[in-house]
């Protein structure tokens, strides 16, 4: 074990194996600083635990990135405030605990504050696909998983999760950005979300979480890509690239989906966003060549149960549905899962459908409805080339040209005012997500060329 002193008296331990490790861990001070030494970890369990500052956090990195590969049955969990960690690689192996990378020590010692930022999981998955774990858990408030690349979950689990305790305040504020998420096979049962913020008990407080500026590529390991239970989240400027499955609303009021890009290339099951409960916001959002249907489709407003368990439907009430566009996609679907057997039977209320752009350059009619729009104001939309007689009205039917903009992504001309999304909406670049040190083995290679990008 190396040791080095700055000026400030911070201290910084290159590290060797996991005993220096601990010698060096076991009494952090503020700007510390623990470098694991270049090579293969294996059957590593590390704790980094201590507070930190705003102006010098506690740091544990790779001496260099993508050189640390924890193998085996590894994984880190962290505890304090202020803790930073980055460019470490998990390969090779899978969790001997619930977690890769948890955001705690113990149910009653977490980590707020903090941020883990290029980490890679590669295949480091259980191969046992019904024992349950996740890849990285945020407890606590205030932390961030960024620029970071996982992929190849096969087993049981949300990829990354939420944990909301109300011992350790609800009010999360996390915030998950510029991440790869790569391909995640079809696990086949529930369980196989990409992200999962909160769950049924606590979703009735808001996590004030944010997901935003992510690629979603080929992760098909459920229906719910994203299953939202909690209410005040933002989904941002994400890109879902050929990923079977969509952004749940499932739990939760006043979330926000805004300025996202779907991309299913006709890809079976690729869906857009599903809206349930109340207070939910879809707005300058674009769905491209969606292929599913029913609960994953380009857009799905469900039914819901009169008066639902926590765990139930509950009603779409006050959803904001505006400025968005929709290009070659199979379904727009109101009334998803309407069964009178099953009470679910309650339609949307209170709600919005304005300025919205359907344009349709095949025979497919996207839109139907299993139940009533009464509840619903349509307003200000324009499909093309006519309009669907599913609307009740405020849709006009009309021809639309449509050309690719410097983004990629098919803008109508001439521009029709306040009608579909805003034709400057950019694509989150996937070379501006995870880490350039490593490579990302995707779906890219699938689909033809949009902008240097495989499409």
């Amino acid at each position: 074990m190396c040791l080095t002193t700055s000026a400030a008296s911070a201290a910084s331990w290159l590290v060797h194996d996991v005993a220096e490790f601990t010698t060096a861990a076991s009494a952090l001070q503020p700007g510390d600083e623990i470098v694991l030494a270049d090579g293969t970890w294996t059957d590593a369990r590390l704790l980094l635990k201590g507070q930190g500052t705003a102006a010098a956090p506690i740091v544990l990195r790779a001496q260099t990135a993508g050189k640390v590969v924890l193998s085996g049955r590894s994984d880190l969990r962290l505890a304090g405030n202020y803790l930073q960690v980055s460019n470490l690689v998990f390969r090779n192996g899978y969790a001997p605990g619930d977690a890769v990378v948890a955001f705690r020590e113990s149910s009653k010692a977490v980590a707020s504050n903090s941020r883990v930022t290029g980490l890679v999981i590669d295949d480091y998955t259980n191969p046992d696909a019904s024992d349950q774990d996740y890849w990285v858990s945020l407890y606590g408030s205030n932390n961030r998983l960024d620029h970071s690349q996982l992929r190849g979950k096969t087993n049981a689990g949300p990829t990354v999760v939420v944990v909301r305790d109300a011992t350790q305040g609800l009010d999360n504020q996390h915030r998950i950005d510029h991440n790869w998420f790569g391909p995640r096979p079809a696990l086949g049962v529930n369980g196989g979300e990409t992200i999962r913020v909160g769950t049924s008990d606590s979703s009735l407080s808001d996590s004030n979480s944010t997901v935003e500026n992510n690629w979603f590529e080929g992760c098909d390991g459920e229906t719910e890509i994203i299953s939202n239970k909690s209410g005040g989240n933002t989904y941002r400027g994400n890109v879902f690239y050929r990923s079977a499955g969509a952004l749940t609303l499932r739990h939760g009021n006043g979330n926000r989906v805004i300025d996202n890009v779907f991309l299913g290339d006709d890809k079976a099951g690729t869906g857009g966003v599903r809206i349930i409960n109340a207070d939910q916001t879809v707005s300058n959002n674009y769905f491209e060549r969606l292929a599913g249907s029913s609960n994953r489709s380009a857009l799905a407003v469900m039914d819901a149960q009169a008066s639902p368990p926590l765990s139930g439907y509950a009603p779409v009430v006050n959803a904001t549905i505006n400025r968005n566009t929709f290009v070659d996609v199979a379904k727009i679907s109101f009334g998803v899962g309407h069964d009178e057997a099953k009470g679910i039977l309650v339609a949307a209320s209170s709600s919005r459908f304005t300025g919205n752009l359907i344009v349709n350059r095949s025979s497919r009619n996207p839109p139907n409805a299993a139940s009533s729009l009464a509840g619903i104001d349509f307003s200000g939309n324009v499909q093309s080339p006519a309009a669907s007689t599913v609307f009740p009205g405020g849709v006009e039917g009309r021809g639309v040209s449509l050309q690719q903009a410097a983004s990629g992504l098919w803008v109508a001309t001439p521009a029709l005012p306040a009608v579909g999304a805003d034709p400057a909406l950019a694509m989150t670049a996937r070379e501006a997500t995870g880490v350039d040190w490593y490579p990302k083995v995707g779906e890219v290679a699938l689909s033809r060329t949009r902008n240097g990008v495989d499409r």
